[in-house]
Order: structure tokens, then C-alpha cells, then sequence
């Protein structure tokens, strides 16, 4: 026992205990150390996150809502068009402002439905072709190029797409909810489309009450009639409207039309017309420059470069169309411009006007004088 004492005294003599006080101040330290290391990690990757998130997301956060357009599929429309069948919508197709075509062709067995298998076709000016397939649609011309509307069929959606002066489709995107109302309705007064900019917006128009818009050709005010044809609105920013009415007799066959800066309202022969945008009016009366066999229940048409155009159907030949020889309407000559309907209604679009016929439409780029045919089917 004594032997033990004295090992034990030995021990603690020669023994230096460890200090606990700097063991958990050490392991404070380390536990700082590890903090801090950890934190820097971290921030790290949030910056790497909030780097990547920088560089993505713009475009897909920020960029308005893009639907698909078709692709150009000439193989599968051919189908289409060289069915023996087929035939143009007349109701549908359409000519844009440098003389393009979109025409929407049809097979016979299912003209009646509106889902139906159909090719669109666009023939440019210089014979140069495109086609691809989709369903009947609306189409609105622009200056250049078209916009088809969207089409809602049995289990599928068809957005509206634009087609370039190329006639290559394209997606469309939209601003300010536009979608919602120029999809579907893309003739809608307030729907503004930009070709260049595949764009669609909504534009502050007002029309007065009961008034449609004229197609009226590039530049000019907007202009819009009713449905009597006796009064012509004109406005520069489409929210304050001024308007002129026609002094014929309530029982005259009248029309209006307008196209740039020049306007007409005309009963019989005689036109009201102006041609500085609606500032001044002026009374014409021109049964002495036309021809006494014609009829004076006559449609007038007035061009963007203030030629006339005049459509009357004359007793044994249908309606024959006769073309100003000059802004001042001096003279009036025929055009050789006939349809398989016997019906001639110019309408202007752009810089152009055209005919609807039953296939090939004729389309004039000089206020009438010369005519070309669009493409036949194959």
C-alpha cells in the first residue's frame, strides 16, 4: 500500500494534465474556421445560380408568348393541289399590298368542314411559289405579306401565324394580350401586325358606330363607310373620326371607297371626291367622259394614285371594268378583265388591285392597264 502511495505522489508530480479551457477554445476556432469556409462556399454557388439565371432567363421571362408556325412542306401540298378535286376558297384566299398570293385550297369532299385537310399556297409577283399544309383559315393582307388566323378543330389548336414576302411562315409574337383577340379575329380594327418584327399588338382604334374600315392602300388617313355607302369617316390615329355625306337622292345606287389620301363617294356618275385626305370636298360630274352605253348603277374604285376604276354591267356583256387614263379622270378606257363568275369586283390592296376568279386571280400593279394571272392549279 505505502509502495502505491508513493507511485501515485510520483505520478502527479511528473504529470501535466491536459487544459480543457484551451481544448474548447481550439475547437471553437476550428468550428469558425468551418463556418466560415462553408459560407463562402455557399455564396459561391448562389452566385454561380444567380449568374446562370441572369444569363437564361431573359429571354424566355421577359419575350411575349410564340406559338409554332407550319413548316413549308411542298411534297404534302402537292397532294392537295393536284388532287382533281381541289379548288381555291374564294372566300378565303387573298392578295397582299405588292401583289403576292395566299390562296386557300380545298378538296370538294370537305368544303363543308371547316378542319378539313387543306394546302396553303403563296405565288409571289415573280412566279415564285410556296405551299405547305394546314386547315381552311381566315387571312388578313398586309402591305406585305398576310397574317392567317388561328383555327380551333377536334383535339388540336392552330395558332395564328404571319407569312413573310417570301412566303415562308412564321410565329407570331404577341404584346400586350393581343392574342386574345387578334388569333382568332386578326381583321379586327384594333389588331396591328409587323411582318418584319413578327409582331402582333393591339392598337387604340375606335370606329364610329356601325362603320367598317375601308381597305384603303398604304399611307392616307384611315378610312371607313357604313352600310349605306353615303357617308366616308376619315381619321389620322384611329380614335377621333371626321366624316363627309354624299347630297345624292336617297333613292340613287351609291358607293364609297378610298384608298391614301383620296376619297370618293359616288352616286350614279357623279362622285364627291376628295384628295387631301377629307380637308376638301369637290362635286364631279363625269357621264361626259363615259361611253352612253353604260349603265349608272356603276361601282367606283379609287387607286392610291387617285386613277379611277369603274365597274358596270352592261345590258348583253356582264360586268365590264373601265380604268382612268389619268389622275384628272379625263378619260375612261375598257379593260380586258373578265372572271368565270361574269362578276368584276376590284378590290384595292396596297399599291395593287385585283379580281377574284374562280382559280387565277388577276392581279394589276399600274392602276389597271396591264394584267397578270396568278398561278394556275398543277
Amino acid at each position: 500500500m505505502a509502495d502505491l502511495r508513493r507511485l501515485g505522489a510520483d505520478l502527479e508530480s511528473h504529470l501535466d494534465p491536459p487544459g480543457f479551457q484551451g481544448v474548447h477554445a481550439r475547437v471553437r476556432r476550428i468550428r469558425r474556421r468551418r463556418n466560415a469556409t462553408l459560407s463562402a462556399a455557399v455564396a459561391v454557388v448562389v452566385l454561380l445560380v444567380l449568374v446562370a439565371l441572369t444569363q437564361g432567363l431573359p429571354t424566355s421571362r421577359s419575350a411575349p408568348p410564340v406559338s409554332p408556325a407550319p413548316t413549308l412542306d411542298p411534297d404534302g401540298a402537292r397532294r392537295v393541289l393536284a388532287d382533281p378535286t381541289a379548288e381555291v376558297d374564294t372566300n378565303l384566299s387573298r392578295v397582299d399590298g405588292i401583289g403576292a398570293m395566299l390562296a386557300v385550297v380545298r378538296l370538294a369532299r370537305g368544303t363543308r368542314d371547316r378542319c378539313a385537310l387543306a394546302a396553303m399556297r403563296w405565288s409571289g409577283p415573280k412566279e415564285s411559289a410556296r405551299s405547305w399544309l394546314d386547315v381552311a383559315r381566315r387571312i388578313r393582307p398586309l402591305p406585305v405579306g398576310f397574317v392567317v388566323a388561328a383555327s380551333r378543330c377536334p383535339g388540336s389548336d392552330h395558332a395564328a401565324y404571319l407569312v413573310d414576302g417570301q412566303g415562308i411562315p412564321h410565329a407570331i409574337r404577341w404584346t400586350g394580350g393581343a392574342e386574345s383577340v387578334c388569333g382568332a379575329q386578326p381583321a379586327d380594327p384594333s389588331c396591328s401586325f409587323d411582318v418584319r418584327a413578327r409582331t402582333g399588338r393591339l392598337a387604340e382604334r375606335h370606329l364610329p358606330a356601325g362603320a367598317h374600315l375601308l381597305r384603303t392602300g398604304n399611307g392616307g388617313p384611315l378610312w371607313a363607310t357604313g352600310p349605306s355607302e353615303r357617308r366616308l369617316w376619315w381619321s389620322t390615329d384611329g380614335r377621333t373620326w371626321a366624316h363627309h355625306d354624299a347630297a345624292f337622292p336617297h333613292a340613287a345606287y351609291t358607293s364609297a371607297s378610298a384608298a391614301g389620301r383620296h376619297g370618293i363617294l359616288a352616286g350614279g356618275d357623279v362622285v364627291e371626291t376628295t384628295d387631301d385626305g377629307g380637308a376638301t370636298w369637290h362635286r364631279r360630274d363625269l357621264r361626259g367622259q363615259l361611253s352612253q352605253e353604260q349603265s349608272n348603277d356603276a361601282d367606283w374604285t379609287v387607286l392610291p394614285d387617285g386613277n379611277l376604276l369603274r365597274d358596270a354591267q352592261l345590258v348583253g356583256r356582264g360586268d365590264v371594268l373601265f380604268r382612268s387614263t389619268d389622275p384628272s379622270w379625263t378619260q375612261f378606257v375598257e379593260t380586258p378583265v373578265r372572271t368565270a363568275f361574269g362578276l368584276v369586283r376590284p378590290v384595292v390592296e396596297g399599291h395593287v388591285v385585283y379580281v377574284v376568279d374562280k382559280e387565277r386571280y388577276a392581279v394589276s400593279d399600274d392602276g389597271g392597264a396591264h394584267w397578270r394571272r396568278t398561278p394556275p392549279l398543277p
